[in-house]
């Protein structure tokens, strides 16, 4: 009798991703020597783009489910390959995943593995090596690619602020000899990196890991979800690793994605909530940060009254 392939749950979390499903799906179908259940969640698309990615769905699985999330069942996965849900709230990145990740956990799967729509996959054994990577070390709870994005420039592994670096944000404006050194640490090799925080458009997550912490933290909307990860796996005492012999592209283009300022505005209310919630400053040092942050919020308020949409 032959083992049991590893079975991985790949969520694919939407919003008006018409153009970028059929690639992203087409990468995720290609995965070699590992049981792939795809889990597409959208997260309430416009009614024309949600018509397109629904028949993008139907033509790469004839037999996939299309469900409204009040009837999404993990033992659809018992049967399918592949399920699509139609989400009636954006509720953002953690929110929605969770949902796929839920759906996948509980129909048996072994690992998680998100994937924004946006991520190209051309390696065929990308699900499979990264579980054979994660294997490598019990305290491996995620394990993640080399992420580059179409400018050729790396997105992780990435270190976290430090104090001083969050509080001087204004530092950011200034000279670039002012500035902080760069976030992201450049792979170098293929040696796998343990990495202090990692991307959150292309990651594998443990299933057990996932449901011992009650799956991603739904109280950010947008932003921060990987600094909270990664407070989380370190409260584990678990490791991130990336491996570098792996790489997927990162096909994002940050101007499609609405007012930067009100963007600004939501990466500053999940901040905070981070600084309350995870980090390990002292009070004196979060009403510092409080109070720094909010002088960012009144100046992106004052910005985005003037900016165009």
């Amino acid at each position: 009798m032959s083992a049991r392939l590893p079975r991985v749950g790949a969520v694919v979390l939407t919003y008006n991703s018409a153009a970028d499903l059929p690639t992203s799906l087409d990468g995720l179908l290609a995965q070699q020597e590992i049981d792939t259940r795809i889990i597409v969640i959208d997260n309430a698309s416009t009614p024309e783009s949600l018509a397109t990615m629904e028949n993008v769905f139907q033509s790469r699985f004839p037999d996939g489910v299309i469900v409204d999330i009040a009837d999404a069942n993990p033992t659809y996965l018992d049967n399918a390959t592949a399920i699509f849900v139609r989400n009636t709230h954006n509720r953002g990145y953690s929110a929605g995943n969770n949902i796929g990740a839920r759906l996948a956990v509980y129909s048996g799967c072994d690992a998680v593995l998100i994937v924004n729509p946006d991520i190209r996959i051309s390696d065929q054994h990308l699900a499979s090596t990264l579980w054979l990577g994660m294997q490598s070390s019990e305290r491996c709870l995620i394990a993640a690619p080399r992420i580059v994005a179409l400018n050729g420039r790396d997105e992780h592994p990435l270190r976290e602020p430090s104090f001083w670096e969050d509080f001087l944000w204004i530092r950011q404006y200034g000279p670039r000899k002012f500035r902080p050194p760069p976030y992201v640490i450049t792979p170098s090799g293929t040696a796998p990196i343990e990495a202090e925080k990692l991307h959150g458009s292309c990651l594998m997550i443990r299933s057990c890991f996932l449901e011992h912490m009650g799956f991603l933290d739904e109280k950010v909307f947008l932003y921060s979800e990987e600094p909270i990860l990664a407070a989380r796996v370190r409260s584990a005492a678990g490791v991130m690793i990336v491996f570098p012999e792996l790489k997927v592209t990162h096909a994002h283009i940050a101007s499609t994605k609405g007012n930067s300022s009100r963007r600004m505005i939501h990466f500053i209310r999940s901040r905070l909530y981070y600084f309350d919630t995870y980090s390990n400053h002292g009070p004196i040092k979060r009403v510092a940060l409080h109070a720094s942050y909010r002088l960012l919020e009144l100046l992106h308020r004052t910005k985005a009254r003037f900016d165009p949409d």
